[in-house]
C-alpha cells in the first residue's frame, strides 16, 4: 500500500509541530476597502476644471450611465425629480459606483433633509432658494459638523461604511464634502457679496447660478440669456470669487455643440465647474428630432 503525498502549494510556508510558523492576524486597516478619491477634487486639481450632467428621472441606470460616460459628477434632483430618500440613495450608489461624485439637489434648505442625504454617502448637496446671506449661512451649517455647523452625527450611517469607518477618519471625508448654494432670485442678487461671505465663512464650497429661475423672478419669461439675467450671473460670479468660493454655472442647451459652446462661456467668464445636458431634456429632444427627421421620409 502506498502513501500519497500532497503537492506542496507555492508560496506556502511550511509548517511542523510547535515550530511552525505562525500567521499575523489581519490588521483593521489592512482590512478596510480604501475610498477613492473625490472625482470631481481631482478634476478640479488635474485640469482645472470640472463637468456634471443632471438627472430628474426616477431611474438609476441613467446616473449610472452619466458617470460611465465620463462625467465628473451627477447632480441627483430631488426638488424637480420624482426622486425620494430611497430613491436618491439608489441613485448615488449608482453614480458613485460607476466611479462619479453624486451631488444631491435637496427639495429645501431643511437641516433634516440636508442632513439625511449626506448620510447616504453622497460626495455633496446643492440647496436651493437661497435669497439671503442669513440663510446662506444657515443652509451651509446644516451640511458640517459642531463646531463647525449643525448637523447632527452619527458614525453608522452608509456614508461612513456603516459604522466601520473610524471617526476621525470619517470626520475628515465629512469636511471635505461640496456643499453649493443655488443663487436664482433677485434678493439673493442684491445682497450677493455679504451672501458670498456669509456662505464660505460657514462652510460652503461653491454658489451655484440658477439661470431659468432667476429669468423667472426678474420678469424675463425664463430667457436665461436675457443680458440683465447674464449680468446678474456675472455679478455673482465675481462675489464667489471674491470670497474663495467656485460657481458652477448651470447650461441649458439641447443638443452638444450649443452645449460646448456654452460651457465654454462660462468658462471664460471664471467657473472652473459646469454641467450639460439633463436626461429628460436630451432624451426628449432626442425623441423629438429622431421624429420630426422620420416624418420628412417620403
Amino acid at each position: 500500500m502506498t502513501t500519497r503525498t500532497s503537492p506542496s502549494r507555492p508560496n506556502q510556508p511550511k509548517r511542523s509541530g510547535r515550530n511552525a510558523e505562525k500567521v499575523a492576524p489581519a490588521k483593521e486597516s489592512d482590512l478596510q476597502r480604501p475610498r477613492p478619491p473625490s472625482t470631481l477634487a481631482t478634476a478640479l486639481d488635474e485640469r482645472g476644471h470640472a463637468v456634471g450632467s443632471w438627472v430628474q428621472m426616477n431611474s438609476p441606470e441613467t446616473g449610472e450611465l452619466a458617470a460611465a460616460a465620463g462625467f465628473d459628477f451627477v447632480v441627483v434632483d430631488m426638488e424637480h425629480g420624482t426622486l425620494d430618500l430611497r430613491d436618491a440613495a439608489h441613485a448615488v450608489r449608482a453614480v458613485q459606483g460607476r466611479g462619479a461624485d453624486a451631488i444631491v439637489r435637496v427639495p429645501s434648505a431643511d437641516p433634516t433633509t440636508i442632513a439625511r442625504v449626506l448620510d447616504l454617502g453622497t460626495r455633496g448637496v446643492l440647496v436651493p432658494g437661497i435669497r439671503s446671506a442669513q440663510a446662506a449661512a444657515r443652509a451651509a451649517a446644516a451640511a458640517h459638523y459642531a463646531p463647525r455647523g449643525e448637523r447632527g452625527a452619527c458614525p453608522c450611517v452608509p456614508g461612513f461604511d456603516h459604522g466601520l469607518l473610524p471617526w476621525d477618519e470619517a470626520q475628515r471625508h465629512a469636511d471635505s464634502i461640496h456643499v453649493w448654494l443655488l443663487i436664482e432670485h433677485p434678493a439673493a442678487i442684491a445682497d450677493i457679496e455679504n451672501l458670498a461671505v456669509a456662505s464660505a465663512a460657514a462652510g460652503a464650497t461653491a454658489l451655484v447660478l440658477g439661470p431659468f429661475d432667476l429669468a423667472v423672478a426678474m420678469g424675463h419669461g425664463g430667457d436665461h440669456r436675457h443680458p440683465e439675467v447674464r449680468a446678474a450671473l456675472e455679478q455673482t460670479i465675481g462675489a464667489a470669487r471674491s470670497a474663495g468660493l467656485d460657481c458652477v454655472a448651470v447650461t441649458l442647451e439641447d443638443h452638444a455643440q450649443a452645449s460646448a459652446a456654452a460651457v465654454a462661456s462660462w468658462r471664460a467668464a471664471g467657473c472652473r465647474i459646469t454641467t450639460a445636458l439633463l436626461d429628460r431634456y436630451a432624451l426628449g429632444h432626442a425623441y423629438r428630432t429622431t421624429l420630426q427627421e422620420i416624418s420628412r421620409l417620403v
